[in-house]
């Protein structure tokens, strides 16, 4: 039978452990927390606190709700109140606001259990992974935006068309996709290089930006050829008013490092829904039709689709 002098130590060596692991914890660069069933902090360490911008003891003895806006509380607590009812184990990806950048953050919520296989509480151990999120976004935006002018792509261009159609099915309304090729654009390239030819087309997509609407939409889809989606446009004239404020825009001078000003133009074909087509590939094809007709037939011109009386270009959507 232990004495009370080893009981004694025993204790005081349990306390010297307990003291330990503590301090690894509050000194660990996870943020790590625990919760009370009814979602009271029972603990945070220094990271936590950190990370929302307060001290420990301004977040122990709070709800969760004090720390964190109602709907992000309500999205995370609903996770650890399934930990207390399942006492199972989950892991969650979790965004914290910041004035500096939001933060982002793999969570394992994890139940501690008594000897009565009760959940006293939940322990919370979250892992920074914002360098990783971040990475993610900015891939997922490559993939669906030029890399030159930063437009979408004709895949995000694709996107947006097929969301246009869908808008306009339900609104029974119309829109106009307008597809772009610049004039003279090769030998700008040919005479100053390729550096001043992206200084032109960066150049061009900020004014076709500038020249649209808020709801409108312009794409790259190669070289030196535009899409433009016209929402909600109830006529062939509105849209042909569009395309001449365009036409006007890319008719002023660029002003060029490598050239000084230089004059372009473009040539516009104009295609609308549902006159024109009443899917992504027929209006692709028809306002590619039409930009073909208007470079055949000179150049700085706008040409509206009419079928019977242009050939239409084979043309297939991105997959």
């Amino acid at each position: 039978m232990r004495s009370r002098q080893q009981l004694a130590d025993e204790l005081e060596a349990l306390r010297a452990v307990e003291q330990e692991y503590r301090l690894l914890l509050d000194e660990s660069s996870d943020p790590i927390f625990a919760f009370f069933p009814d979602g009271t902090y029972r603990y945070v360490n220094r990271a936590f606190a950190q990370g929302v911008g307060r001290t420990p003891e301004h977040i122990i003895g709070h709800r969760i709700w004090d720390v964190f806006p109602q709907d992000e509380a309500d999205k995370r607590f609903a996770v650890v109140r399934t930990v207390f009812a399942e006492a199972e184990t989950k892991v969650i990806e979790v965004r914290v606001p910041n004035p500096v950048g939001d933060r982002y953050y793999l969570t394992t919520v994890k139940p501690i259990i008594d000897e009565h296989r009760n959940v006293i509480s939940v322990i919370c151990v979250s892992k920074d992974i914002t360098d990783r999120k971040h990475m993610e976004q900015r891939l997922a935006h490559m993939a669906q935006h030029d890399a030159l002018t930063d437009l979408p792509n004709r895949t995000r261009f694709s996107d947006r068309l097929s969301a246009a159609i869908a808008g306009a099915r339900q609104d029974r309304s119309g829109f106009a996709l307008l597809s772009l090729d610049l004039d003279h654009f090769k030998p700008v390239n040919d005479n100053f290089g390729h550096l001043a030819g992206d200084r032109l087309l960066k150049a061009v997509a900020q004014r076709l930006l500038a020249g649209i609407r808020e709801t409108d939409s312009v794409g790259r889809i190669g070289g030196d050829e535009f899409l433009i989606l016209l929402p909600h446009l109830g006529s062939a004239e509105e849209a042909k008013r569009v395309a001449a404020k365009i036409h006007v825009l890319l008719n002023d001078p660029f002003e060029l490092p490598e050239a000084g000003p230089v004059r372009i133009g473009s040539c516009i074909g104009i295609a609308l829904f549902p006159d024109h087509g009443g899917s992504e590939l027929e209006l692709f094809k028809h306002a590619d039709a039409a930009l073909y007709h208007a470079k055949r037939h000179g150049r700085n011109r706008i040409v509206l689709f009419e079928a019977g009386t242009m050939p239409v270009p084979g043309i297939s959507l991105p997959a």
